[in-house]
Protein backbone atom coordinates (compact mmCIF):
# COMPACT_ATOMS: atom_id res chain seq x y z
CA UNK A 1 0.00 0.00 0.00
CA UNK A 2 1.34 3.39 -0.98
CA UNK A 3 1.12 6.22 1.49
CA UNK A 4 0.63 9.31 -0.63
CA UNK A 5 1.89 12.66 0.74
CA UNK A 6 -1.56 14.05 1.68
CA UNK A 7 -2.12 10.94 3.81
CA UNK A 8 1.32 11.44 5.34
CA UNK A 9 0.30 14.99 6.29
CA UNK A 10 -2.99 13.79 7.75
CA UNK A 11 -1.17 11.10 9.74
CA UNK A 12 1.29 13.76 10.90
CA UNK A 13 -1.50 16.05 12.11
CA UNK A 14 -3.17 13.14 13.90
CA UNK A 15 0.16 12.24 15.52
CA UNK A 16 0.60 15.86 16.61
CA UNK A 17 -2.87 15.87 18.15
CA UNK A 18 -2.12 12.60 19.93
CA UNK A 19 1.16 14.03 21.27
CA UNK A 20 -0.62 17.18 22.44
CA UNK A 21 -3.42 15.17 24.05
CA UNK A 22 -1.14 12.63 25.69
CA UNK A 23 1.52 15.11 26.82
CA UNK A 24 1.64 15.19 30.59
CA UNK A 25 2.15 18.96 30.62
CA UNK A 26 0.05 21.96 29.71
CA UNK A 27 0.76 23.67 26.38
CA UNK A 28 4.00 25.56 26.76
CA UNK A 29 3.79 27.89 23.77
CA UNK A 30 2.06 31.20 24.12
CA UNK A 31 -1.17 31.97 22.28
CA UNK A 32 0.86 34.17 19.88
CA UNK A 33 2.74 31.06 18.70
CA UNK A 34 -0.53 29.19 18.40
CA UNK A 35 -2.02 31.96 16.22
CA UNK A 36 1.16 31.96 14.16
CA UNK A 37 0.64 28.23 13.74
CA UNK A 38 -2.87 28.76 12.43
CA UNK A 39 -1.55 31.32 9.94
CA UNK A 40 1.11 28.84 8.77
CA UNK A 41 -1.54 26.16 8.35
CA UNK A 42 -3.58 28.50 6.14
CA UNK A 43 -0.45 29.45 4.16
CA UNK A 44 0.55 25.81 3.68
CA UNK A 45 -2.90 24.63 2.66
CA UNK A 46 -3.41 27.64 0.39
CA UNK A 47 -0.11 26.95 -1.34
CA UNK A 48 -0.99 23.28 -1.87
CA UNK A 49 -4.32 24.28 -3.42
CA UNK A 50 -2.63 26.94 -5.59
CA UNK A 51 -0.09 24.39 -6.80
CA UNK A 52 -2.82 21.84 -7.52
CA UNK A 53 -4.52 24.43 -9.73
CA UNK A 54 -1.18 25.03 -11.50
CA UNK A 55 -0.88 21.34 -12.28
CA UNK A 56 -4.43 21.30 -13.68
CA UNK A 57 -3.74 24.44 -15.73
CA UNK A 58 -0.60 22.86 -17.19
CA UNK A 59 -2.47 19.59 -17.80
CA UNK A 60 0.05 17.41 -16.01
CA UNK A 61 -0.27 15.02 -13.12
CA UNK A 62 0.05 16.01 -9.49
CA UNK A 63 0.11 12.33 -8.44
CA UNK A 64 3.65 11.55 -7.26
CA UNK A 65 3.84 8.25 -9.16
CA UNK A 66 1.96 9.55 -12.21
CA UNK A 67 3.49 10.22 -15.60
CA UNK A 68 4.43 13.92 -16.02
CA UNK A 69 3.67 15.52 -19.37
CA UNK A 70 5.69 18.69 -18.84
CA UNK A 71 8.49 19.88 -16.59
CA UNK A 72 7.12 22.63 -14.40
CA UNK A 73 9.94 25.09 -13.74
CA UNK A 74 8.24 28.46 -13.34
CA UNK A 75 6.39 30.10 -10.46
CA UNK A 76 7.22 28.44 -7.15
CA UNK A 77 9.11 25.74 -9.06
CA UNK A 78 11.75 28.36 -9.86
CA UNK A 79 12.63 28.41 -6.14
CA UNK A 80 12.06 24.80 -5.07
CA UNK A 81 11.83 21.54 -6.98
CA UNK A 82 9.22 20.45 -4.43
CA UNK A 83 7.08 23.45 -3.45
CA UNK A 84 4.10 21.26 -2.57
CA UNK A 85 6.16 19.27 -0.08
CA UNK A 86 7.55 22.52 1.34
CA UNK A 87 3.96 23.75 1.75
CA UNK A 88 3.00 20.49 3.44
CA UNK A 89 5.92 20.87 5.86
CA UNK A 90 4.79 24.45 6.56
CA UNK A 91 1.26 23.17 7.24
CA UNK A 92 2.64 20.57 9.68
CA UNK A 93 4.82 23.20 11.36
CA UNK A 94 1.72 25.34 11.75
CA UNK A 95 -0.36 22.53 13.20
CA UNK A 96 2.45 21.72 15.63
CA UNK A 97 2.62 25.34 16.79
CA UNK A 98 -1.18 25.57 16.97
CA UNK A 99 -1.25 22.56 19.29
CA UNK A 100 0.85 24.54 21.76
CA UNK A 101 3.14 21.60 22.44
CA UNK A 102 6.71 21.87 21.26
CA UNK A 103 6.96 18.06 21.00
CA UNK A 104 4.40 18.17 18.19
CA UNK A 105 7.07 19.76 16.01
CA UNK A 106 9.07 16.51 15.97
CA UNK A 107 6.61 15.30 13.32
CA UNK A 108 7.87 17.85 10.77
CA UNK A 109 11.36 16.38 10.21
CA UNK A 110 9.84 12.89 10.22
CA UNK A 111 7.54 14.00 7.37
CA UNK A 112 10.43 15.64 5.47
CA UNK A 113 12.60 12.53 5.66
CA UNK A 114 9.66 10.26 4.90
CA UNK A 115 8.54 12.13 1.81
CA UNK A 116 12.11 12.34 0.57
CA UNK A 117 12.68 8.60 0.96
CA UNK A 118 9.24 7.46 -0.24
CA UNK A 119 8.54 9.95 -3.03
CA UNK A 120 11.13 12.55 -3.98
CA UNK A 121 13.88 10.16 -5.09
CA UNK A 122 11.37 8.21 -7.20
CA UNK A 123 9.94 11.40 -8.72
CA UNK A 124 13.39 12.73 -9.58
CA UNK A 125 14.35 9.48 -11.31
CA UNK A 126 11.14 9.60 -13.34
CA UNK A 127 11.66 13.25 -14.30
CA UNK A 128 15.26 12.59 -15.33
CA UNK A 129 14.20 9.61 -17.44
CA UNK A 130 11.40 11.65 -19.06
CA UNK A 131 13.16 15.00 -19.61
CA UNK A 132 16.87 14.07 -19.58
CA UNK A 133 19.30 16.97 -19.80
CA UNK A 134 16.54 19.56 -19.44
CA UNK A 135 15.73 18.14 -16.00
CA UNK A 136 19.42 17.83 -15.06
CA UNK A 137 19.90 21.52 -15.93
CA UNK A 138 16.85 22.46 -13.85
CA UNK A 139 18.08 20.29 -10.98
CA UNK A 140 21.46 22.05 -11.08
CA UNK A 141 19.77 25.48 -10.81
CA UNK A 142 16.99 24.84 -8.28
CA UNK A 143 17.35 23.35 -4.83
CA UNK A 144 15.30 20.35 -3.74
CA UNK A 145 13.64 22.09 -0.79
CA UNK A 146 14.52 25.78 -0.47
Amino acid sequence: MKIYPPLMVLAGILAQLALAFLAPVQPIMSPLWQYTGIALMVLGLGTVLYMAASFRKNETTIIPDGQPSILMDTGLFAYSRNPIYVAMAILLTGSGLASGHVWSLVIVPIFVVGVQVLWIHQEEEKLEAEFGQIYRNYKAKVRRWL
